[in-house]
């Protein structure tokens, strides 16, 4: 059951998310003003899938160590129970050698549970732990784990995705976008087990059968407000990812006062940017721009309000109207810079009609309407006839005669009728001159024949 709703809460939040319209285009002057340094950013709505930032949204690119988000998952919806015990098979540590991989120090033949092997590989990016999962889940069968990663890629709409191994390493054939790894951590945090875990900033792992207890330390420095340049209270959790190949990669998943989101930079930098002699991770830089800016000048408004009037169509046949005014079907809210209101949005009539006829009742679908921000799209919505408009007897008799009266096809028929009987006539009265004078029937008299008749 679990496993279900988690799927249909991604559902509810993704499906709609991407297919509906975004207001990206409306920020990218405030995207250019940005110091941002990924080559791939978005930042979008969890709350209704709108999208503010978006830059190489769906360019495919090498994933990093976000890949553990999708192991995660794999691993979440595969084991009901998470304090079942692993032993770490030493196959699992040995085929990560002379990879320079990022190890948590989890010992071949160590015993820990499910659960603690999950901190492992969400806090300290610990590809052993991925490996271990991955066998535990499958048996031993690696291609099935894969098989059922790319699964959960497909499920959740994840078309521009692909992976070949759980940890991340670079791989021609491993590739995620911006996009997707929004539609992976929003299902991910489903999990209530992932989503605290990702929001710690340290945990101690509890001694093993070869380890005393330990503390480790998440990878997440936007959690920890000693470094002040990554720090930012809104987010919750994360995930951190560096290859050669994929730069530094980072997914956040931020909230505050109600509004939530997630953030994303892909084949970001790690260069000195300040100056100051030390080297900073630009996927933590540019999450923190886009958040913070949001934050602090995005708030969710009425753009579109049913008692709006927004336009006015002719009505034909109508009794003791002309026109029908147009509203907003349903109040409709969304993400606009703060002390923006309904009356500032423009609404665009989409493929209105000349008119409509008689009758028409009130909250009857006349069109669509797009709301307008800064030059762009941000919604599309139906419009509806404000009132009733009842058919007028007088006036469907008067505007259909009127009509027919003055439709050429009525002309043509007329003009054939005429024609016809013009015909007609012009036979009869010819007809009628060629008749002979028939006498039999009447006696000639002469005056005399006359006179004897008196």
């Amino acid at each position: 059951m679990k496993k279900i709703l988690s799927i249909l809460l991604a559902a509810v939040l993704f499906v709609s998310t991407f297919c509906m319209t975004n207001a990206s285009a409306a920020y990218d002057d405030v995207m250019e003003e940005m110091k941002l340094y990924s080559d791939c950013l978005l930042l979008v709505s969890t709350d209704n899938g709108e999208v503010i930032f978006s830059k190489n949204a769906n360019k495919q690119t090498a994933p990093a160590s976000l890949t553990k988000i999708v192991t995660a998952i794999v691993v979440l919806e595969n084991c009901s129970d998470l304090t079942a015990t692993v032993t770490v098979p030493e196959s699992c540590i040995r085929e990560l050698d002379g990879t320079g991989s990022s190890l948590g120090g989890i010992m071949a033949g160590e015993q820990m549970t499910v659960y603690n092997l999950l901190c492992c590989l969400m806090l300290v990016s610990a590809n052993e732990s991925a490996t271990t999962l991955a066998d535990y889940v499958s048996g031993g069968d690696r291609a099935k784990f894969i098989s059922m990663m790319n699964e959960v890629a497909e499920r959740l709409g994840c078309t521009n995705s692909h992976f070949e191994n759980p940890h991340g390493l670079d791989h021609e054939n491993q590739y995620v976008t911006a996009t997707d790894m929004a539609k992976f951590i929003t299902h991910a945090m489903s999990f209530l087990a992932f989503e605290e875990i990702v929001a710690r900033k340290s945990y101690v792992l509890p001694e093993t059968n070869l380890q005393q207890s330990r503390t480790i330390h998440s990878s997440n420095y936007m959690l920890n407000s000693a470094y002040k340049d990554y720090y930012c209270k809104y987010v919750k959790g994360g995930k951190t990812g560096s290859t050669s190949n994929a730069g530094r990669c980072f997914v956040a998943y931020a909230a505050k006062d109600g509004y939530n989101y997630v953030a994303v930079a892909l084949n970001s930098t790690f260069s000195d940017v300040d100056n100051d002699g030390v080297n900073e991770n630009g996927s933590f830089l540019d999450c923190k721009e886009m958040l913070e800016w949001t934050f602090s000048n995005i708030e969710l408004v009425a753009i579109a309000d049913t008692t709006r009037v927004v336009g006015e169509i002719p009505v034909k046949y109508a009794k003791s109207v002309d026109y029908i005014t147009l509203s907003p079907a349903e109040t409709v809210y969304s993400l606009v810079p703060k002390g923006t209101d309904s009356g500032s949005l423009l609404v665009e009539l989409v493929d209105a009609p000349e008119a409509v006829n008689a009758p028409v009742k009130k909250g009857e679908v006349i069109c669509k309407g797009r709301v307008m921000y800064a030059g762009e799209v941000i919604k599309e919505i139906d419009l509806v006839s404000n009132i009733d408009a009842k058919i007028g007897i007088f006036a469907f008799i008067g505007s259909t005669a009127k009509s027919v009266l003055s439709s050429w096809l009525f002309r043509i028929a007329a003009a054939v009728i005429i024609i016809i009987l013009i015909i007609l006539l012009f036979k009869r009265r010819k007809k009628e001159k060629a008749r002979p004078v028939n006498n039999k029937d009447y006696r000639i008299l002469n005056y005399n024949d006359f006179m004897k008749l008196r």
